[in-house]
């Protein structure tokens, strides 16, 4: 790699990527439930990150790897950076927690607020001791040899407690099988309590004839990754249900208290776990006093009506020339473009099915990477091959946290009697697509869509993605020639439309790249325009470095991680990032390329990461109808116009445009635009 170029480190631009999610709750041009949704939001994903990212890095750490990586950074390095910003975002987070919270009582909103003197106690009184106390098992350690086993993500209370005389310590494991949260209805006001905030408003009352001295509320996060060996795995299904448990009992990472407490107690806890996770006492890098509660997911359940506290209603739209029509019709006049979710995926989910009730539809073939729990997509492809249809699914296992789920739609198509593939042990199926024969005038008719997005119907209403569909005959073989890759029948393909990896997506992106550098390096026009939810692959990034020094006007809108360093004196003044964060979460991966004024544009499921590029099976679609080119054009150009909801990235910090914080419907929001038609 040329020692000249320089990289952001990854974790660390992750960890930038939630500092900004965690920013639209302290804006206040947004509603104030949105912005407990928000707070939630960067609560998951960071727990997430601990269980992966932080998790794998400790893996490292304790292989005694001390490699640099491209951004110059040690694991152990790494670490603690972490370490210094999680701490700095969980203090920025409680403040903005207690900020909406104090604003939501204007509304009458109260979130188990301490100071409520009028609330009707009885009715807590009636939900403690009926559905609470009664699961509560509280365990005394002084006469145990050891902690008992917490299981990752578990809340927990931790108790200091005297009796005559003597100190003994007790842990309370909160019930999984009780409701998260409680809301009572009081003089039309509603009140919030979690299920641990009962717990400390009685903790007393569980411990009749001894003196409470102190308590908090803990919890631990484990390595939540699963642990295959791939070369090792001949039935991925069973591999796949015999680890997910695994995540369950494997080593801490993290370890949180919801309020500062004396050393000696805080220590007594870590001391306990410490000596069960084979650490000693040494988890002080990986406590965190959090100044919350510890789990927010509560927070996106939390229902109101009063006016103003959500954003407007969105109702996606279906185009005029799809109302009433049958997309197969409507797929032979023209290709079919559509953006989530300003337009409605009902149209996809409803063509899947109606295909399967369709008398002329021969087969279906089908890749899921993540769907909903409640599929109707799932239900549809069951009803087809219930209907005597050829019905054949790819289905991914490995997607991280959906792999339960997965394994339950994989045994139910295959009871249904569809033919069902795990791809392969070693790179997850990350290509979206469904493929449809149908019988028209004597002969076969393919009709293809390609996405961005996943098959799910809840995030099609909140992520942005693009859905393709053709019946160009060129795709439809190509696309036939990718099932038949995936499921395994062959290796070699020639592709053109589409360009496929781990096969050849790498080195058509390196020739798409190159093209724009000997352009723009002969004095001829040369433009970039990159559209994606994360950067990093070396690799990749020396080719866009390189085409932006010769001279190419390189744009890229990546939401997430990026690794490029743009604004660099010398290297590379000529390409920006920008990180659009908003009511939506950016999901769409759309590629533009000048061509010598051709002006290729592609729409893919891969990110210019190196797991996309080379361990996993993405595809790249080019797109060659002009309507459809113009829409997508169209896309790109409002999000670089975007002033409201943007992030520019110099060096390593990012920067919020346009207008100040206080400022309400002013500037360019790209996510308030009328992609409807």
């Amino acid at each position: 790699m040329n020692s000249i170029y320089v990289f952001n480190n990854r974790e660390l631009s992750w960890l930038n990527f939630n500092e900004r999610v965690l920013m639209q709750a302290a804006d206040e041009t947004v509603p104030l439930c949105e912005r407990l949704k928000f707070i939630a939001i960067h609560s998951t994903n960071l727990d997430e990150f601990f269980m992966i990212r932080v998790a794998g890095l400790k893996d490292l750490v304790s292989a005694h790897y001390d490699e640099k990586d491209m951004s110059g950074f040690t694991p152990p390095e790494v670490l603690k950076e972490i370490s210094v910003r999680v701490r700095r975002q969980v203090e920025k987070k409680a403040e903005i927690f207690n900020s909406v919270c104090e604003e939501l009582k204007s509304r009458g909103v109260y979130i188990f607020d301490k100071e409520i003197s009028f609330l009707d106690m009885e009715i807590l009184d009636e939900i403690f001791y009926a559905e609470i106390f009664p699961l509560i098992t509280p365990l005394i350690l002084t006469n145990l040899d050891k902690m008992p086993f917490i299981f990752n993500m578990k809340l927990c209370f931790f108790i200091e407690l005297e009796r005559e005389g003597r100190m003994f310590y007790s842990l309370i494991i909160v019930p999984e099988n009780v409701k998260k949260f409680f809301k009572i209805k009081k003089l039309g006001n509603s009140y919030y309590f979690t299920v641990e905030n009962i717990i400390e408003r009685y903790i007393d009352k569980i411990f009749p004839g001894y003196k409470i001295k102190d308590f908090f509320l803990f919890r631990v996060t484990r390595n939540a990754d699963l642990p295959i060996k791939h070369e090792d795995v001949e039935d991925l299904l069973s591999a796949i249900e015999e680890n997910i448990s695994s995540r369950k009992w494997s080593n801490i990472v993290r370890l949180e208290i919801d309020r500062a407490h004396p050393i000696d107690l805080t220590g007594k806890i870590k001391s306990y776990l410490g000596t069960e996770s084979g650490n000693g006492s040494g988890l002080n890098e990986d406590l965190y006093i959090t100044g919350l509660p510890l789990d927010l997911s509560f927070l996106f359940n939390i229902k109101e009506k009063k006016k103003g506290l959500y954003y407007k209603a969105f109702k996606p739209a279906v185009p005029g020339y799809l109302k009433g029509a049958n997309i197969f019709d409507a797929a032979k006049k023209k290709d079919i473009i559509l953006f989530r979710p300003y337009t409605d995926f009902k149209i996809i989910s409803k063509w899947i099915s109606d295909a399967g009730n369709d008398k002329d539809v021969l087969s279906i073939k089908m890749t899921l990477y993540r769907t909903d729990k409640n599929s109707k997509i799932v239900e549809a492809l069951a009803n087809a091959a219930s209907k005597g249809k050829h019905v054949c699914v790819v289905v991914e296992l490995k997607a991280r946290f959906d792999e339960e789920n997965n394994v339950k739609w994989a045994k139910k198509l295959e009871e249904t009697g569809c033919i069902v593939t795990y791809g392969f042990s070693d790179k997850k199926i990350h290509a979206k697509t469904f493929l449809t024969a149908r019988k028209e005038n004597g002969r076969i008719v393919r009709y293809v869509h390609i996405s961005t997005g996943n098959y799910n119907e809840f995030t099609a209403g909140i992520y942005t993605d693009v859905d393709y569909i053709t019946s160009e005959e060129e795709t439809g073989a190509e696309i036939t020639n990718l099932f038949n890759y995936m499921m395994g029948y062959a290796d070699v393909y020639e592709w053109n439309r589409l360009k496929v990896s781990p096969v050849n997506l790498r080195q058509s992106l390196y020739d798409l790249i190159g093209f724009e550098t000997n352009e723009a390096a002969s004095g001829r026009p040369a433009k970039i325009i990159i559209k994606v939810n994360s950067v990093f692959d070396g690799k990749i990034e020396n080719k866009i470095y390189e085409a932006g020094a010769a001279g190419a006007d390189i744009k890229m809108i990546v939401r997430g991680i990026c690794s490029l360093m743009p604004g660099v004196e010398g290297l590379s003044e000529n390409i920006s990032v920008k990180s659009i964060i908003g009511r939506f979460l950016e999901h769409a991966r759309i590629y533009y390329f000048y061509a010598g004024g051709a002006e290729k544009v592609f729409i893919s499921t891969a990110d210019l990461m190196a797991r996309n590029l080379g361990k996993r099976v993405e595809l790249f679609y080019e797109v060659k109808d002009a309507a459809a080119k113009e829409v997508l054009m169209n896309i790109l150009e409002c999000n670089l116009k975007d002033d409201m909801k943007s992030w520019v990235l110099t060096g390593e910090n990012y920067v919020k445009t346009g207008v100040g914080k206080n400022v309400k419907n002013a500037g360019f929001n790209c996510q308030e635009q009328n992609f409807q038609k």
